[in-house]
């Protein structure tokens, strides 16, 4: 009985080889194009995640075709924190294609912050974990646009292994390379950076990412999303302005607050700047925001040397003598009595007020 019933809505029974190559195992979860399957390599025993598009879309070709593009995507990235991806193929027998990639045991980002937002510290590990394989990304040319916490599964629970999932909507940006959507809208609104809308160009590319992670990385601190507006227009014109961070710890405001820039030249110059920051926070006030943009760290400095810092300023303090610089050297000669008092003598003697 329960057989027929999955059949009846096009899922697949436990059991059911794929190509003989896969066997299907138990339903993980189910989306709008497609159903994502625990399964098994026959001949060893692995396991593996195995999507498969849903029947009602086999003969629907933009379908097909950001289902080819996620297989497309996958198969040219190779980084820890990205699903790894095994096989594109067509089963004879369902006549329907899937995909076959790493069996991650663990729960959605989503699931863990709605329970408890994270701490600054956790907010570091998973930014710096997610920019780095977002940076693998776009060093290849190839932007998400479907950043969320949904799509972020942490193995085990453990933020350290976080993986991004769901390249369907990915975009690339080699030259001449068209997608089925190409710049139009794609991804989910609540986490879509302005141009996504059609702001400011309209034109998808890396910084697009930037801006759907700071998102993401602001509701991970909070335990719920930034109102970024509830009908199409307020969605809109939400992403005309730097949205308010409340709930946001000061530590990490300066850094989402760069991501969240309208313009996209305005955002961080890159995933490895933000990765970069967050290995430093503390010391990245001095080196934060010209013109509301947070400094690429890579840039190179004034002498043409690139990943070092710039110096930072020695700060100035204020006594009886007037400013000096706090790394002045400590004064080890004979104490002469306090300096003021000297000189208010040296004055009585000159007779000068």
């Amino acid at each position: 009985m329960a057989d027929e019933t999955a059949a009846a809505f096009g899922r697949v029974p436990a059991g059911t080889r794929l190509n003989d190559t896969y066997e299907i195992d138990a339903l993980i979860a189910a989306g709008g194009m497609g159903e994502v399957y625990r399964g098994h390599l026959i001949e060893t025993g692995d396991q593996v995640a195995i999507k498969l598009i849903r029947p009602e879309l086999v003969g629907n070709e933009a379908a097909l075709a950001l289902f080819r593009k996620e297989a497309s995507a996958l198969h040219h990235l190779h980084h820890e924190a990205i699903i790894r991806y095994f096989v594109f193929a067509i089963d004879p027998a369902l006549r329907r294609p899937y995909l076959a990639m790493e069996f991650v045991d663990g729960e959605p980002l989503s699931e863990l912050i709605r329970r408890k937002p994270l701490d600054v510290e956790q907010c570091l590990v998973l930014a710096r974990r997610l920019a780095a394989g977002l940076a693998s990304a776009h060093e290849i040319g190839i932007v998400h646009r479907d950043i969320s916490a949904d799509n972020v599964i942490l193995p085990g629970g453990d933020i350290r292994r976080a993986k991004l999932i769901d390249f369907g909507i990915a975009k690339s940006t080699l030259s001449g390379a068209t997608t089925v959507i190409g710049d139009g809208f794609a991804g989910k609104y609540n986490y879509a950076s302005p141009e996504q809308l059609g702001l400011f160009g309209g034109v998808v590319t890396a910084q697009s990412d930037i801006y759907s992670l700071g998102l993401l990385l602001a509701e991970a601190l909070r335990g719920r999303p930034l109102d970024m507006g509830h009908s199409h227009v307020e969605t809109v014109e939400r992403r005309r302005t730097v949205p308010a961070l409340d709930g946001v710890d000061g530590r990490l405001a300066p850094l989402i607050g760069a991501m969240l820039q309208p313009v996209p030249a305005d955002r961080p110059a890159s995933m490895q700047a933000v990765r970069d920051w967050t290995e430093a926070p503390a010391a990245q006030p001095s080196g934060q925001r010209r013109g509301g943009r947070l400094r690429d760290v890579e840039a190179a400095d004034s002498g043409g040397r690139r990943g070092r810092p710039r110096p930072r300023r020695r700060r100035a303090c204020r006594d009886d003598l007037g400013p000096w610089p706090r790394s002045r050297p400590r004064y080890t000669g004979p104490l002469r009595g306090r300096p003021v008092r000297a000189r208010a003598a040296t004055r009585a003697r000159r007779g000068e007020p």
